[in-house]
């Protein structure tokens, strides 16, 4: 899924140590939804279904990082509730008009495809937390490798042609049309699925194979390229927190669900595609516990709304999950040593 990077900025799976929490750009998985508006799907049962918070288009909410578990579950429900070609025509439609351009106005090295393939490569690095891309010369051949742990999981599958569909539309692009799919390497068992996609017909795709990649000539890779030059690129990084421990990634990853109420261990390990006892155990290694993590999340919030709001104290206990006011007040003394009214009072800027 790395091409839903700059396509959604996925493709991520956080190894081992502080790897295990992926990351995608709220913004593209926003846009990514607007996708099921075609299919008349109802928006809310989609986001529970997807573990999405239902304020993800709201931009008075200040986060701009979710869980790549969120932006699965939307592919495998997508991918589910249409027909291959349906899909495919999806998928290319996203890549063509918003995904290929936004990633190539960001481009400065143009003297061959190889060169401009390689910082594409680096920009989708920058932009994920985990994946592999890069130009590879195996065997006399060049390619463009993805490499990502395979998973039995449906939505591999529908994130794997995603990301097909996005490298084959890359290179028509930026070769202006010479470049024809000649071979394809898959990590899934299963050519249907991929051979719904037009260009894809009747080509030789390599089926459970250790990478995804797709062949390129050397002709094609080692000549000369020109594409105009774009001044000011407008490149996203992810946050130094995927660069740090496991607990800063814990953090931005959890933090938009933070008004959902109480959010139970159990709800976060699945939000977070982990099961609990490694969440617990990757915490604990860093001398931290779950609730004592959540509630002092949530506090850091309520302060920032409390002085830098205009928010009534029964809106912001409202919109931080609690239940009434005086549950709000309570806790809010329990943890502060005064109540939310006081400490406005005192605070207010």
């Amino acid at each position: 899924m790395l091409f839903l990077s700059y396509a959604a900025d996925i493709e991520v799976d956080m190894t081992v140590d502080n790897r295990e929490i992926a990351l995608v750009h709220r913004k593209d998985v926003a846009f990514f939804s607007e996708l099921f508006k075609t299919l008349d799907h109802d928006m809310y049962a989609l986001f529970r279904e997807s573990r999405i918070p239902n304020d993800l288009h709201d931009t008075e909410k200040k986060y701009d990082y979710l869980p790549e578990k969120a932006l699965k579950n939307l592919i495998q429900i997508l991918g589910s509730q249409t027909t291959p070609d349906q899909f495919g025509l999806l998928v290319w439609s996203v890549c063509h008009d918003v995904y290929i351009p936004r990633l190539i106005q960001n481009l400065t090295q143009t003297t061959n495809l190889k060169s401009a393939l390689d910082e594409c490569c680096e920009l989708l690095q920058q932009t994920s937390t985990g994946s592999q891309v890069k130009t590879e010369l195996r065997r006399g051949k060049w390619w463009i490798v993805r490499e990502k742990p395979f998973s039995d999981d449906l939505w591999f599958q529908y994130a794997e042609m995603f990301s097909v569909i996005f490298i084959h539309e890359l290179l028509t692009v930026l070769t202006a049309g010479k470049w024809q799919a000649t071979e394809v390497a898959l990590q899934s068992y299963n050519a249907e699925l991929f051979q719904a996609f037009s260009p894809l017909k009747n080509k030789q795709l390599y089926t459970a194979r250790a990478v995804m990649a797709v062949a390129i000539p050397d002709a094609l890779m080692l000549g000369p390229l020109s594409l105009p030059r774009h001044i000011s690129p407008t490149r996203r990084h992810l946050p130094d927190a995927t660069e740090d421990t496991f607990l800063s990634v814990f953090k931005v990853a959890i933090k938009p669900y933070l008004s959902m109420g109480k959010l139970s261990i159990k709800w976060a390990a699945d939000i977070l595609g982990l099961n609990v006892r490694t969440l617990q155990r990757r915490l604990e290694k860093e001398g931290a516990v779950y609730s004592d993590i959540i509630e002092e999340m949530v506090f850091e919030q309520i302060i920032e709304l409390i002085c830098h709001s205009d928010l009534s104290l029964t809106e912001i206990a409202g919109k931080m999950g609690y239940s009434d006011s005086a549950h709000f007040t309570r806790a809010f003394k329990r943890q502060m040593k005064m109540t939310p009214s006081q400490y406005r009072k005192v605070n207010k800027r």
